[in-house]
């Protein structure tokens, strides 16, 4: 039902105007609008409690202009949001200073560090959770603040019927009267809240509230706006105020009393909106009373809700039910898709469910330019990656003097705005690859933390190039020590918030990501953000913080921005947005995802301090205000739209069902042709045909190795497509930090060591006057005690990057009495220590696919040789396990799968030159574990012998000659390992034998 739009008064009253929430709301207000310009021969201003309607509102206005408009009216009528008039209001910038979000986060968080009982009470103990709760305390205080709006309106009305004032003296005046009304209200505020965490808020509301706040600044503009009306009565235009949604109790009575002022100058109409023919369910149409309950209908409204219901067009409302999350997402997205097929240009997407909305809109991005979206969801900017590239350097920074986690470097360093070329001063092909480069290096050597650590890893790998003829890539050390020299910058800082912004400005500059960041949307809107963080002009710049809070405030401040789209010409525009979005606006189609039970209607968390009960006697918003508006919201969407998709999700995470809405199944109640679809995903049909083995065949023109490393002859053995993928194709598994400690850099330390260790020996025995040489028992307490210092030092530098290296270290010197008694031991069969960590090899000879005569190299490092002095000829190789003994016996029973020491025999034995162990024969091997269970191994035996190791050779030879042919011989290549084997290779993603 629509209502006329009152002719113009001589009475000096607010007049009331309502408008039918359909499809025909937005002209109706248009017509209303032109009437009263018509009326008054003025041009009115139109302010919008709500910013949503406003496009819509301009674009009707000019739509209905009335023919033959007198020249003196302006082309249309000013429409305006509510904000944005109180930010217009005259001689607005001599009001008391705007306090910035920032400042006033600021401010509460100081003045908590007095009250730490407050942040045990609420759980804050943490930096971000103390942030939070300086966010809850500001708006639970501007909440009180406006509690006490309606005096201080009668103040302000009070100081300006004394007359027009300098606006420098009335600011100072109204900053009186702010102080008498706080303090004329906190004693009543105070009987009312009787828990001490009230009394503590109370507290803050009383000091930390002043003129600069929003809540009392726009009581200012609204005083400003009416004193220059007053001060240009012949002038005044009209005002017409268009109610878009259901005020709070403490707002209508403000604006009530502030049209009655008003009015005495200028027109005022106030235009709400009638839910009489508009509403779907009571709640809707009768809404709550003073107390905050529901309203019971009487007997008429009861009847109008039947007759609405009848005639509503529920032929254009679609219920679509999907079982699981993915299925939502492609129905909401196959939905928006249809519209866009059927020509319709304007579409909305509302998100009751935010997760599937974010899908959907993945999904929708695949069609390209043409499909404009703008997310109005409030899109944080803190969910782009120039936000997650800002957080990686803020997470790097926060890590503690002996550097971070190998994972927050690589995060930081992998960032796609990282400048590394400006960093480290080199020219940009130099810098390509590095980043993986120094990734594969502390993988492989588990270096997981700290400074020292990355920096041993990086030396160990270039000296390890050195030694194979590469050249080393100094470019590594120089990256590490930029970040590194940038860390300690904070680490040493005397942290204040003036300080802190000028360094992380300087930390922008030098590793480029400023410039960067300069080139992206998002990245443009976080530089604007972190320059709120320029607290050079206010009160705030000394505050000093620990480092950890000041970085959580960053993380605080990006979490509230909202990143803001760039707009686009495009064939059609998808709107995503809240439910309370939809009022009197107008969408060709509008897809709805989230209707069950859980989500619709959504309650906003009421503010920390206050109950539901307590908001009510404050006169703020309740759960009950907001159910309503709800109903209405969603009321006003089904009938003005023309196309109304309703999807939900059928099935919880949980597998337990979901119903749709409370409100849908009301009306499927009086409704029973409206059915629900049930949402089928596309499915596609084949006929599979399992592989029956997992083979290959070599490719003709891949060249065949020329050497090969006992590891690379292990992976053959264990599977030859293991060994193809691996080493022929170079295909790796992305390698990751594994849980705890890994001893990989730890074991590099030990065999440093003991090599260390083994040369100063020789080095002690060669002096005439040493103990050692004359006494067993002086050379146990030398060799115990040279093992303690050389370990110490060794692993000095390792423990300052990593901490928990300690306990390896621990560890090992635990086990350095029963080390030194099996040297002893060998030491009295005559065993003595010759060499150690010394490359070995020999040729193999075979013949080739065709016949031809070929050689291949079969190398590596042999960790230690040994010789007997009570046999002239008598040599053995010796291997440092990091294992139990209980896994070296294992690897025994399979000694010609696993022929490492095979090979460093034979390799010695056939060229004792190289080896240097002229004269002598190797014919025994044996592995040595360094990490022996001592309180489990009663034997405490550290040793496992290779046994009859000179009847092995000839048939690990012959094994080794004819695993070399097959592989050349281009025949298929078979996966058969047993499922130990292939339970950790790294080819089982391609290989597929767990299909036969």
């Amino acid at each position: 039902m629509q209502h006329p739009f009152p002719n113009n008064s001589d009475q000096k009253q607010v007049q009331s105007w309502a408008i039918t929430p359909d499809a025909t709301a937005l002209e109706q207000l248009a017509k209303g609008i032109w009437n009263c310009a018509l009326q008054t021969q003025q041009r009115p201003l139109v302010v919008l409690s709500t910013a949503g309607p406003l496009i819509g509102v301009r674009a009707v206005l000019e739509k209905h202009r009335p023919p033959n408009l007198d020249p003196k009216i302006a082309f249309l009528p000013q429409v305006i949001s509510f904000a944005d008039w109180l930010e217009a209001a005259p001689g607005a910038w001599k009001f008391p200073k705007k306090q910035s979000d920032l400042e006033r986060w600021i401010s509460v968080y100081v003045n908590l560090r007095k009250h730490p009982k407050l942040k045990a009470w609420f759980k804050a103990e943490s930096e971000l959770g103390a942030w939070g709760l300086a966010k809850s305390v500001i708006a639970a205080c501007d909440i009180l603040s406006e509690a006490i709006i309606p005096q201080l309106h009668d103040q302000l009305d009070h100081v300006m019927k004394c007359g027009s004032m300098d606006i420098e003296v009335w600011g100072k005046k109204l900053e009186e009267v702010l102080e008498q009304t706080i303090a004329h209200a906190y004693p009543e505020l105070s009987r009312k809240v009787v828990d001490q965490e009230s009394e503590v808020l109370l507290a803050f509301w009383r000091y930390l509230s002043s003129a600069g706040d929003a809540v009392f600044r726009k009581q200012f503009a609204m005083a400003s706006h009416l004193e220059a009306a007053k001060a240009n009565q012949q002038n005044a235009r009209p005002l017409i105020w268009v109610q878009t949604a259901d005020p709070k109790p403490i707002d209508r009575e403000v604006m009530a009393k502030y049209f009655a002022d008003y009015v005495q100058y200028a027109r005022v109409v106030e235009v709400t909106l009638d839910w009489q023919s508009v509403a779907l369910w009571s709640e809707a149409l009768a809404g709550e009373n003073d107390a905050g309950e529901l309203v019971e209908l009487n007997e008429q409204q009861a009847q109008q809700l039947i007759a609405n219901i009848k005639v509503a067009p529920y032929q254009n409302w679609h219920l679509i039910a999907a079982r699981r999350f993915e299925e939502l997402a492609w129905a909401a997205t196959k939905a928006i898709e249809k519209h866009l097929i059927d020509g319709k240009k304007n579409i909305a997407l509302v998100a009751q469910d935010r997760l599937a909305a974010r899908r959907a809109r993945a999904l929708l991005a695949r069609l390209g330019p043409a499909l404009k979206i703008r997310d109005e969801t409030g899109w944080k900017l803190d969910t782009t990656r120039a936000a997650a590239a800002l957080n990686s350097w803020l997470e790097l920074i926060r890590a503690p003097k002996e550097g971070p986690s190998a994972s927050v470097l690589l995060e930081f360093l992998q960032n796609p705005f990282l400048d590394i070329s400006r960093c480290i001063q080199k020219p940009p092909e130099v810098c390509i690859g590095l980043v993986a480069q120094l990734e594969d290096i502390l993988i492989a050597s588990q270096a997981k933390s700290g400074w020292e650590t990355f920096y041993m890893a990086i030396e160990r790998a270039n000296a390890y190039a050195a030694n194979r003829d590469t050249v080393p890539n100094e470019a590594l050390l120089s990256l590490l020590q930029f970040v590194r020299a940038r860390h300690h910058a904070w680490q040493e800082l005397n942290l204040d918030c003036s300080n802190a912004y000028a360094l992380l400005q300087k930390n922008l500059q030098d590793t480029g990501m400023a410039q960067a960041l300069e080139g992206d949307a998002a990245g443009k809107q976080l530089l604007e953000v972190i320059d709120t963080f320029d607290l050079g002009a206010t009160q705030y710049q000394k505050v000093a913080m620990h480092l950890p809070e000041w970085l959580s405030l960053i993380k605080s401040v990006m979490e509230e921005a909202s990143y803001e789209e760039a707009g686009k010409e495009a064939q059609a525009t998808l709107s995503i947005l809240p439910l309370s979005s939809t009022r009197l606006r107008t969408f060709d189609a509008v897809v709805v995802v989230g209707c069950d039970e859980q989500q619709l209607p959504a309650f906003s968390e009421p503010p920390l301090f206050f109950s539901d009960t307590l908001n009510r006697l404050l006169k703020a918003s309740t759960m009950t205000a907001q159910y309503v508006q709800q109903a209405r919201d969603f009321s006003q969407l089904l009938i003005s739209c023309a196309s109304v998709d309703l999807l939900w999700q059928s099935k919880s995470k949980s597998g337990e069902p979901l119903r749709p809405s409370a409100w849908i199944q009301r009306l499927q109640a009086d409704l029973p042709a409206w059915k629900v679809d049930v949402a089928q995903p596309d499915v596609s049909h084949g006929l599979a045909q399992p592989l029956q083995k997992a083979v290959t065949t070599l490719d003709r023109d891949l060249p065949l190795p020329l050497s090969m490393s006992p590891s690379a002859y292990k992976a053959l053995r264990d599977c030859p497509y293991k060994y193809y993928v691996r080493s022929l194709l170079g295909l790796r598994e992305a390698k990751e930090f594994e849980d705890g400690f890994d001893a990989s850099l730890a074991g590099q330390s030990l065999h440093a060591l003991l090599g260390k260790f083994y040369q100063a020996l020789k080095t002690e025995e060669l002096k005439a006057d040493s103990q050692i040489n004359h006494s067993t028992e002086a050379r146990r307490v030398w060799m115990e005690e040279q093992l303690f210092i050389i370990s110490e030092k060794e692993f000095k530098r390792l423990i300052e990057g990593d901490g928990r290296v300690l306990g390896t270290l621990r560890d090992w010197q635990k086990q350095i009495p029963s080390f030194v008694d099996w040297q002893l031991q060998r030491e009295a069969q005559g065993w003595r220590y010759h060499n150690a960590e010394h490359k070995v090899g020999f040729d193999l000879r075979f013949t080739g696919p065709h016949g031809e005569g070929k050689i291949i190299r079969i190398e590596g490092r042999a960790d230690r040789f040994d010789i007997n002095i009570q046999s002239q000829h008598q040599a053995e190789v010796i291997d440092y396990k990091n294992q139990s003994m209980t896994k070296m016996k294992k690897r025994a029973e399979h000694l010609l799968d696993d022929p490492q020491l095979l090979i460093y025999a034979r390799a010695a034995n056939d060229d004792p030159a190289a080896a240097h162990l002229q004269g002598y024969q190797v014919e025994r091997a044996q592995w040595v574990s360094l990490k022996l269970d001592i309180k489990r191994d009663k034997k405490l035996q550290r040793s496992l012998e290779v046994e009859d190791i000179a009847e092995l050779m000839p048939v690990f030879s012959e094994q080794l000659t004819e695993d070399i042919q097959k592989l050349w011989s281009g025949k298929e290549l078979t996966a058969f390992a047993p499922d130990g084997v292939c339970k950790y290779c790294e080819a089982r993603g391609i290989c597929r034998k767990g299909m036969w």
